[in-house]
């Protein structure tokens, strides 16, 4: 957008550097013109991504949308973690989701949260990402979580999202203990 690229103002006689605070100004002002929206969708199993979602979402104003497997994945642990959800990822299986986000042309930000399981994310985060033929004009944000801080995780789930959300702009989110910077990245992103 323009307003996004043009840091440096042009007068006659020099340029001039838009502040920091000056430029957040400028996007949340463009976000309101152009009635931009802001989804966080979600997958949570144990409620710990959820609750991280509901935060984002009640920080931004931002429409919240749990992402759901149509048969649910198993409440115990072990067979949900050692079975079903690996046995997906070995398969490369695309689990139906319970329902699709109607319409995703209403929103140009999408927040997109979810637990790392098998050094990715879960399964229904794909079947989410590639029931939309095309992504154009949309940035998502990829907010990954895990019980351990390898960074290697956050790259792979980035490639994943990329192979996913065809056309997409694909950019870092926050990973694990990252969310305590939370309000900030959100400011920093004009949200």
């Amino acid at each position: 957008m323009f307003l996004y690229e043009c840091l440096i103002l042009q007068s006659s006689k020099c340029g001039i550097l838009l502040g920091q605070q000056r430029y957040l100004i400028l996007i949340k002002r463009e976000r309101e013109i152009y009635k931009m929206k802001t989804l966080i969708a979600y997958f949570s199993w144990s409620g710990n991504t959820e609750k991280i979602a509901r935060n984002i979402a009640a920080k931004t104003g931002g429409d919240l949308f749990r992402i759901e497997r149509q048969i649910p994945y198993s409440k115990n642990y072990n067979e949900c973690a050692y079975h079903e959800a690996k046995d997906e990822i070995d398969g490369k299986i695309r689990p139906e989701i319970k329902r699709p986000l109607p319409n995703i042309c209403n929103y140009d930000s999408i927040i997109l949260a979810f637990p790392i399981w098998c050094y990715t994310s879960p399964m229904a985060v794909w079947s989410f990402l590639e029931a939309y033929p095309d992504w154009k004009g949309k940035t998502i944000y990829i907010f990954p979580n895990s019980y351990t801080d390898d960074s290697q995780y956050f790259t792979t789930s980035m490639e994943d999202a990329k192979n996913s959300a065809r056309n997409a702009d694909i950019q870092p989110g926050l990973f694990n203990k990252e969310i305590k910077k939370l309000d900030a990245w959100l400011t920093e992103k004009g949200f």
